[in-house]
């Protein structure tokens, strides 16, 4: 899922999007770009491709594996609309059928029904964590969320440039878990240098992190998470529960949270902000009230 153009490709799955013409259309991708990522998504099961109504034509539908990211995409979509409503070309309005109102996804602990704040969960390596070590070549091929900026640069946000690049969430992830410091992100990271820097001023850039100067004397920086940057907390939660489900190590969990106001293992759920009642993937529906006559109900 760390991949720009399929993240662009998932939105509009979620949106409606069934067809191949429709994923180009909306996407602004080039062909040879969807048709890549589309066969990456059936071969992973996270698509289906299948013959329609009529057999002239063939469509994506998700499967469980992709309807189960139904709760990232919430996430993500609470996050744009905190931080960047008007980022994009078209504006989403979520609706709980249970309730019949407009809403807000509002993730909470399961245990205790409280807001889930990053601040107030503490963490300890699971039985399931490894080290993964990063294969560098000779030279960098071109990311994906350059390949987006330049066919798709409207379609872009912060939130998506974030998650399509696998470098910049490993970033985001050590400042979750307490690491602050340049050397120590990147021993914990095992990212070049150069890459570092990078993405730690893409990230300052786009207010996800904050630079705060513990050594004068050297002019050396600590690199703290922004209230839009911790935010991003629960798309993380929301991806980790995803992996937990499909891709578990038989030993366990990669991580162990505990949620500190109830002491309970934190178990995320979303809510809708109207009734307070769970939301899922069965039980809403998106509008969008600005957008072209391509883009439907779903």
């Amino acid at each position: 899922m760390g991949d720009v153009p399929v993240l662009l490709i998932m939105e509009r799955a979620w949106l409606g999007a069934r067809r191949f013409e429709e994923f180009v259309a909306q996407t602004r991708l080039a062909r040879s770009v969807v048709s890549g990522r589309l066969s990456k998504l059936v071969e992973a099961r996270i698509f289906s491709k299948e013959v329609a109504e009529g057999g002239h034509r063939q469509v994506y539908r998700l499967m469980p594996m992709g309807r189960e990211l139904f709760p990232t995409a919430l996430m993500i979509l609470r996050w744009q609309h905190r931080w960047e409503p008007v980022r994009r070309g078209f504006n989403v309005r979520l609706v709980h059928r249970d309730c019949g109102h407009a809403m807000e996804p509002t993730p909470v602990c399961a245990h205790c029904n409280v807001e889930i704040d990053p601040r107030f969960v503490s963490w300890q390596p699971g039985p399931g964590l490894t080290q993964v070590t990063p294969d560098y070549q000779k030279r960098r091929k071109q990311t994906t969320a350059a390949i987006a900026r330049r066919d798709a640069s409207v379609m872009v946000d912060s939130v998506i440039e974030l998650f399509g690049d696998r470098w910049a969430t490993l970033i985001v992830r050590a400042c979750f878990t307490g690491i602050y410091r340049y050397d120590d992100i990147q021993r914990d990271t095992l990212m070049a240098t150069n890459i570092l820097s990078d993405r730690i001023d893409r990230l300052l850039a786009q207010g996800i992190l904050k630079p705060i100067l513990y050594s004068a004397h050297r002019r050396r920086f600590e690199y703290r998470l922004t209230d839009k940057g911790r935010d991003l907390y629960c798309v993380l939660l929301a991806l980790l529960k995803w992996g937990d489900t499909w891709f578990s190590d038989e030993r366990g969990p990669p991580l162990l949270l505990t949620h500190n106001p109830c002491d309970h293992a934190l178990e995320m759920k979303i809510e809708c902000s109207e009734c307070h009642q769970t939301v899922d993937f069965y039980n809403t529906s998106f509008e969008l009230p600005n957008a072209d006559n391509s883009l439907a109900l779903v």
